[in-house]
């Protein structure tokens, strides 16, 4: 299945938007054709499409010499981006996600079997970003293979119980290398996220993989964060599900600043016992497995 237009312009328009809210471009920068183009790797018939429907929404306009410029504040990126539809390919992801969460699919499953159910071709982005998502691994024989994941409370307490192993440990390693500038953004995006009227479930799960890989790769301990990476992948089919109650997630980001706040103040063991506190709270407010 073909990548279709509507679904990379629509995608461009959701990292242009989402830079604007991070305060990687700012209110008043230009908006050139070529420079992005180039920063995303597409021609520039997308990055021109993608433009003008910034421009429709109000997030840029045309300035002197005809050239497009920011007008959008981060706040209002952000709501922006909250109110974009979903990709098509997106869309049939999360179902191919939900159905395996729910049991509702087999672990092995042949290509003709995502052709029949899902209309999805040999080619499919899909199937590329399930496996990138480490959703899926190829099988020989044009099969495909269901990773485990976090589907029964057993598997999500022993997740947690690992991590409880793993990451508090991390940050006492005697390699731990505090990045304050990388801190500093982070914390940030947190803020923000946390002042917002309205954001994504998906925008949280994303902040709380970024924090977790963010102290594993402080520890400088690359089994550290291939740990911490596979299990960020095991929680994906969470956000799929939409199994985490919002307000857990919203603690969860109010934690991440409190540990923030512990290393700069360079307090290792303050910071992982808050580390170990936050893994036990996620622990105690599992997802709903009867479904």
């Amino acid at each position: 299945m073909p990548e279709s237009k509507t679904d990379l312009q629509l995608r461009i328009v959701r990292r242009l938007l989402t830079k604007i809210a991070d305060g990687e471009v700012r209110t008043g920068q230009h908006l050139g054709e070529i420079e992005l183009s180039q920063a995303f790797g597409v021609s520039r018939t997308p990055i021109r499409a993608a433009l003008a429907q910034i421009t429709s929404l109000g997030a840029a306009e045309r300035g002197v010499g005809r050239g497009l410029y920011v007008v959008a504040t981060a706040r209002s990126a952000e709501q922006l981006l909250a109110a974009l539809p979903q990709e098509d390919d997106e869309q049939v992801k999360e179902q191919i996600a939900r159905d395996w969460f729910q049991g509702h699919i087999p672990r092995e499953v042949s290509e003709n079997f995502f052709h029949s159910r899902y209309g999805l071709g040999k080619r499919s982005r899909v199937l590329q970003m399930l496996l990138d998502e480490g959703v899926v691994s190829r099988m020989p024989g044009y099969r495909w293979q269901f990773e485990p994941t976090l589907n029964t409370q057993e598997a999500n307490d022993a997740s947690y119980n690992f991590r409880l192993l793993i990451e508090p440990g991390a940050i006492l390693q005697s390699t731990f290398a505090y990045d304050q500038q990388a801190a500093n953004a982070i914390r940030t995006r947190h803020e923000r996220v946390l002042s917002a009227n309205t954001h994504k479930l998906s925008e949280l799960f994303r902040l709380d993989e970024e924090f977790h890989l963010f102290i594993a790769e402080c520890s400088k301990n690359a089994f550290v964060v291939q740990s911490v990476v596979q299990q960020n992948k095991l929680r994906r089919l969470l956000e799929y599900a939409s199994l985490i109650d919002q307000g857990r997630l919203n603690a969860s980001c109010m934690e991440h600043i409190s540990i923030l706040g512990a290393l700069d103040d360079g307090n290792l063991i303050s910071a992982a016992e808050l580390m170990k506190r936050h893994l036990l709270n996620a622990m105690r407010a599992p997802p709903a497995f009867d479904l």
